[in-house]
């Protein structure tokens, strides 16, 4: 017949020593939130009142009213006896201690709760207003009643025992001794301490007084002792503190809010100001990764390795950038990082730039750019159409002179009609709305059709035009109209600035980069060449070099255009020469692969290895 089912005991969970420890973690993680938000604050209110019901709880096991907690080296003593260690306690605990000299906090029954609100006011000041307070004053004027600061130590160690008899020959026997030596030879040195204690003096007050004054000894000896080995190794720590403490205030100074993250980069806390930065609030972006936070007028710089290594790991002294193309430039371009003479960072100069105005404005620049251009474009074609007619009814009626100005202005509304559309199609790119639509196409022939409409204007200039197409080639998945248009004008600047009776050359060939087929274009002429230090310059908006013809004339953005399709094409452009030797113009278009092809391929490639958080974080 079995048992009857009898009550569990009371859990280890609710000893006096594991309230102690919860109690005192209760009141870190009070001052941990006082750091970042002001008392009244929703996570500020809600850690009072779990510390306040655990101290509660502490007092009514304490069983003499009160409860007194100290530290003793890295233990935790509660009402003289060891409850735990030191390390349990969060930091913000021991720093009160040591910011106030505090040697020992004491509580009361009846705490109340605004009390405790008044202690932790006290103890997340800052270490400047603490070295100037009178605590004693301080809790006084808050009508503190049920707490005291450094009250005489509460020491229990046990009922007292009457003395044996005969305890001074008990205390000098031989045997005596022994046992004494052969228990220290097992213990650590503050048993050992506590057992000469122990018959040394009989009485248990007398014992913890007479340890109390032991201990405080032997720890000042130590301390001066470590003081004496380690000076050297304090002096350089101090000096490096003062390099992070100058380089933190500075960057303190620069922003009032502050976000917590964890280990993963992912937000744990975000005060006031940093919500209002963001634009969000902690409970939509709480647990997040912190990158997913930002917007697209946002910078975030984040170290690469977040949690602290190991002592015997390695630091990644890395830092990771997460913003849009656009906010980087001006934010970097605005920014200064301020050096010592020694090349430590002691501050930053920055120039503060709205960008929400600077996105407006740009966007008004291209809307007038577009509304002009297109503007342009009907009354100039309605002069081409009208000098087209001219010309057609006096054909050959002319004279000399009146037949070149007439071609003249034929020529001249041609170009201007080749600025109008480079004007668009530039704005369409920087707008992100130029699009490309690939499809298979021979590129021999699109190479041919560029040749073939500027072959007139070679031949006026008594320039030598080819064309080498090499090998039969495979189709490439591109947009012909596209690619006409940047070999055109590729060969409209190999003409230009090639002198009369030389040659301009267009050749095909494949080429393969990174496992991708491709076939390689290049356009080449016998002109002046390019500097080196300028074949950087040549793709970017709005810049001519000057070489070969003078006056050549055009916007300037031909080769940024033609570089910006490129792109869009999944290939890239760039340029080979040397001064007095001619220059080389070169892209890659990829081959056209069937979507069967593809299919099959990606079958076959082996899974991903799981990314690290870090490269989750930031799309690696």
């Amino acid at each position: 017949m079995s048992a009857p089912n009898t009550p569990s005991p009371t859990p280890a969970a609710d000893s006096f020593e594991r309230l102690c420890l919860d109690g005192l973690k209760a009141v870190g993680k009070t001052l941990s939130q006082m750091n970042l938000y002001k008392v009244g604050h929703p996570a500020v209110m809600a850690t009072l009142t779990e510390s306040h019901d655990l101290i509660t709880r502490v007092l009514g096991q304490a069983g003499e009213g009160q409860v007194t907690f100290s530290f003793d080296a890295d233990k935790l003593i509660a009402n003289g006896r060891i409850v735990g260690a030191a390390a349990q306690i969060p930091n913000a605990v021991s720093v009160f201690f040591a910011r106030f000299r505090v040697g020992s906090l004491t509580f009361s029954s009846g705490l109340p709760a605004e009390e405790l609100t008044a202690l932790c006011e006290m103890a997340a000041m800052r270490a400047e207003q603490a070295k100037v307070l009178d605590t004693s004053a301080f809790l006084a004027e808050r009508k503190v009643a049920h707490i005291k600061l450094n009250e005489a130590l509460y020491a229990k160690v046990g009922e007292q025992q009457p003395a044996p008899e005969n305890a001074t020959a008990t205390a000098n026997s031989a045997e005596q001794a022994a046992q004494l030596v052969d228990k220290m030879k097992s213990s650590n040195v503050e048993d050992s301490i506590l057992a000469l204690v122990k018959a040394a003096v009989q009485d248990p007050l007398d014992q913890a007084k007479v340890l109390e004054a032991v201990m405080a000894r032997l720890k000042d000896d130590i301390e001066r002792r470590v003081t004496e080995a380690t000076r050297t190794l304090r002096n350089e720590k101090a000096t490096l503190e003062r390099e992070a403490q100058r380089t933190e205030t500075v960057l303190t100074n620069m922003a009032e809010g502050v976000v917590v993250v964890d280990d993963a980069g992912k937000i744990l806390m975000m005060n006031p100001a940093a919500e209002e930065i963001y634009g969000t609030s902690l409970s939509e972006v709480a647990g997040k990764p912190l990158a997913d936070a930002v917007k697209e007028e946002h910078l975030l710089s984040l170290a690469q390795q977040v949690a602290p290594p190991p002592p015997e790991g390695q630091f990644t002294p890395q830092v990771d950038v997460v913003s849009t193309d656009e906010s980087r430039k001006v934010l970097r371009a605005s920014s200064a990082v301020v050096q010592n003479e020694a090349g430590k960072t002691v501050g930053m100069v920055s120039v503060i730039t709205d960008v929400t105005k600077h996105k407006e404005l740009a966007r008004v620049e291209r809307e007038f750019i577009a509304h002009v251009t297109h503007e342009l474009r009907a009354p100039l074609s309605a002069i081409r159409a009208a000098l087209e007619i001219l010309q057609g009814q006096f054909e050959g009626k002319l004279g000399g002179d009146d037949e070149r100005m007439l071609g003249t202005a034929l020529r001249n509304a041609d170009r201007l009609n080749d600025l109008i559309r480079d004007i668009l199609d530039f704005g369409k790119i920087e707008s992100g709305q130029m699009t490309v639509h690939p499809e298979p196409t021979d590129p021999q022939a699109i190479a041919a059709e560029a040749v073939d409409s500027l072959k007139p204007w070679a031949q006026r200039k008594s320039i030598n035009l080819s064309l080498d197409t090499g090998t039969a080639l495979p189709q490439v998945n591109a947009d012909a109209k596209r690619v006409v248009q940047i070999i055109i004008n590729l060969l409209s600047n190999a003409i230009k600035f090639t002198p009369k009776n030389g040659g301009v050359t267009v050749s095909l060939s494949r080429t393969i980069e990174d496992g991708v087929k491709y076939v390689r274009y290049a356009v080449k002429d016998s002109g002046p060449g390019i500097a080196k230090a300028d074949q950087e310059k040549i793709f970017q908006k709005f810049v001519q070099i000057a070489a070969g013809e003078k006056h050549v004339g055009g916007t300037g953005l031909g080769l940024a255009i033609a570089k910006a399709l490129v792109g869009l094409h999944k290939g890239k452009m760039w340029v080979e020469s040397d001064e007095g030797q001619g220059a080389t113009f070169l892209f890659t278009i990829p081959f056209f692969v069937p979507p069967d092809i593809i299919t099959e391929t990606v079958s076959k490639v082996e899974p991903a290895k799981p990314k690290g958080w870090w490269e989750r974080l930031f799309g690696r």
